[in-house]
C-alpha cells in the first residue's frame, strides 16, 4: 500500500527529528532503573546529538548546530538533558538553551518559575509538555529564547508523559498520555481541559505513545477513538505477547524485549524510497528465532540495531516487503554498552567511554566531522575537546577535530581571542587573519583552503598535515601553533583540554 497522508506527515517528522538533540519520542522505555554499566571515559551521558560530561559540560553537534562536539559556552554544572532544548543543572535550575539564528551559537538562558524537572517532551502537534520530580505537570510556551511553564492544576502525581495520535478521515486529534504513581493511566481531552482515565487499565510500569506495559508483562494498547466516534478511552490487550520487559516505538513501528531476551517485532518494512517508498504493514507480532539474548533494541536508516549481551551490536534490515521470523543479522559492532536513536541515525558507546556514529549524516548528525550522506559503517563521534587560550577558555564556533593523529583548532575562534581580525575570500576560498595591535607582536596569517597554502608573516610555511575546512570553518593543526607561532601547547589528559599560552 502507499504511504497515506498520515504516514507521510510522521515521515517528515522522523526526517526533521534527525537533526535535533532531542529524540522526540523515539527510544526505549524500561520500566525499572537500567543497571550502570562499567563504561570508561569522561562521558556521563549522551543523546542522539548532544553529550553530557562528567565535569557537568554539555556539548552538542548535528542541524543547525556542528559538525562536531561543541561546548556550549558559559554553561557548567549540568546534571540532565530533559529534551526540547531544557537541560537541569545539579542545583535544579532548569536552562534553555537557544539559538537566535542558524549560524549562532547555543546560549543557556536559566528558566524562572520551575526547578527540578525530569523531562520535556513534544507531542505531535508541536505542543511542548514537562514534569517535575513531584509529579507535576506544566504547559510549556516557547517564544524565542522566551519559555514559559504554566502548571496545569487537574492532574498530579504522574512519574511518566508522552502523547499519541488519533487519526481520522476529518483530522487528527492528539493527546497526552499520564502515568501515575498508583500505575493508572489518563489522558488529556481537549487540550488540557479534562482529563479521564483509561478503563480497565493498572498496574501500568511505562508508557509509550499508544502502548502501556503493565507490571505482569502484558502490553496494552490504547483506543484511537476519533472525534465523530465520542466515547470513553479503552485499552486492550495484546495477543502473543507476555512477560515483556521493555518496549520500544519508532513511529509506526514497535518492539517488544521479553525477560528471557527474546525479540518481538510489529509495525511497517519498506521498499522503494524518498516519494516512491511503499509501506507494508504487519500488525500481528513476530517472534525472532534468528537472535538471542537481547538487551536493547532501536531504529536507524531503515535498520533493526539489536544490542545482545556481551556488547554485539547485530543489524537487520527493514527493507523487505515482510519480517519474517528469521530475519538475517549480521553484526554491525562489538564491545557496545549502549545504544540512542535519531530516527534515521544512531549514536552508540563502547566500553571504553568513546562515541560512534552510524547512518543518516546529512547534517552531520554523527558527530564525526563531514556531511556525508551516510556512514553504514560505525564511525567515530570527535572527542569533546576544550581549549584554553592564556588560561582562559575559548568559545569555539566548532569543536576541536583529530585527524591522523593531529589536533586542529578552529582558526577564527582562537585568533579572535587573540585580538586578530579574521576574514575570508569565499570566491578563493583564503582565510586570513592580521593583528596590529601595537601593544602585541605583529600577526599575519593566510591559509588557502583549495591548496594547503599557509604564510606567516608573508613566508611561506611548511606544514606536515594541510589545514583543511568542514562547512565554512577553517581548521589549522595545531602543530602550527607551537611550531611556527612559538606558543607553548600542553595537552591535559585528565580534562581533555589543549592549553595554549602564547602572546
Amino acid at each position: 500500500m502507499m504511504m497515506n497522508d498520515r504516514m507521510k506527515k510522521r515521515a517528515k517528522k522522523w526526517v526533521v527529528a534527525a537533526g535535533l538533540i532531542s529524540t522526540m519520542a523515539l527510544g526505549v522505555v524500561v520500566p525499572a532503573a537500567a543497571a550502570a554499566t562499567d563504561v570508561s571515559g569522561s562521558i556521563r551521558s549522551f543523546e542522539p546529538t548532544s553529550l553530557l560530561k562528567n565535569d557537568g559540560t554539555f556539548w552538542v553537534w548535528g542541524t543547525g548546530l556542528k559538525s562536531v562536539p561543541t561546548q556550549i559556552y558559559g554553561l557548567t554544572d549540568v546534571e540532565t538533558w530533559l529534551g526540547q532544548y531544557f537541560v537541569k543543572k545539579r542545583d535544579g535550575s532548569v536552562w534553555h538553551l537557544y539559538q537566535s539564528s542558524g549560524n549562532a551559537p547555543l546560549q543557556a538562558i536559566q528558566v524562572s518559575g520551575v526547578s527540578n524537572l525530569t523531562m520535556v517532551r513534544m507531542g505531535d502537534d508541536r505542543s511542548v509538555v514537562a514534569l517535575d520530580a513531584k509529579g507535576n505537570v506544566y504547559t510549556v510556551t516557547i517564544n524565542g529564547s522566551d519559555a514559559k511553564f504554566n502548571l496545569v492544576p487537574d492532574v498530579s502525581d504522574v512519574v511518566d508523559l508522552n502523547y499519541y495520535t488519533e487519526s481520522s478521515q476529518i483530522a487528527d486529534k492528539f493527546h497526552w498520555v499520564f502515568l501515575k504513581k498508583d500505575g493508572t493511566v489518563w489522558v488529556s481531552v481537549d487540550e488540557f481541559k479534562k482529563f479521564k482515565p483509561v478503563a480497565s487499565l493498572s498496574g501500568v510500569m511505562a508508557i509509550l505513545d499508544n502502548l502501556a506495559l503493565d507490571k505482569n508483562g502484558n502490553i496494552w494498547t490504547l483506543s484511537r477513538i476519533s472525534a465523530e466516534q465520542p466515547g470513553e478511552q479503552i485499552a486492550k490487550k495484546m495477543k502473543g505477547l507476555s512477560n515483556i520487559q521493555t518496549i520500544y516505538k519508532n513511529n509506526d513501528t514497535s518492539l517488544a524485549i521479553d525477560r528471557d531476551g527474546r525479540l518481538y517485532y510489529w509495525g511497517y518494512t519498506y521498499t522503494g524510497s524518498s516519494d516512491g517508498t511503499v509501506y507494508h504493514p504487519q500488525d500481528i507480532p513476530v517472534l525472532f528465532t534468528s537472535i538471542k539474548n537481547v538487551k536493547d533494541v532501536v531504529i536507524a536508516n531503515r535498520s533493526l540495531l539489536v544490542l545482545v549481551e556481551g556488547g554485539s551490536l547485530q543489524l537487520a534490515s527493514l527493507e523487505r516487503e515482510k519480517m519474517p521470523e528469521n530475519p538475517e543479522f549480521k553484526q554491525l559492532a562489538s564491545a557496545i554498552t549502549n545504544i540512542k536513536s535519531g530516527g534515521m541515525h544512531a549514536i552508540m558507546q563502547k566500553k571504553d567511554g568513546t562515541l560512534w556514529g552510524y547512518g543518516y549524516n546529512k547534517h552531520a548528525e554523527l558527530g564525526y566531522g563531514d556531511y556525508e550522506l551516510m556512514h553504514d559503517t560505525p564511525v567515530p563521534v570527535q572527542q569533546a575537546i576544550s581549549v584554553h587560550l592564556n588560561g582562559e577558555l575559548v568559545p569555539l564556533n566548532n569543536g576541536v577535530i583529530t585527524s591522523s593523529g593531529q589536533a586542529f583548532i578552529p582558526l577564527r575562534s582562537v585568533f579572535e581571542k587573540l585580538g586578530a581580525e579574521f576574514k575570508w575570500d569565499d570566491q578563493n576560498k583564503i582565510a586570513t587573519i592580521n593583528r596590529t595591535d601595537a601593544a602585541k607582536p605583529a600577526l599575519s596569517i593566510s591559509i588557502n583552503l583549495k591548496t594547503g597554502e599557509t604564510k606567516l608573516n608573508n613566508e611561506t610555511v611548511m606544514l606536515a598535515n594541510d589545514p583543511f575546512g568542514v562547512n565554512g570553518v577553517s581548521y589549522l593543526p595545531l602543530r602550527f601553533i607551537n611550531e611556527s607561532l612559538g606558543a607553548k601547547v600542553d595537552w591535559v589528559q585528565k580534562n581533555e583540554d589543549i592549553s595554549i599560552t602564547m602572546k
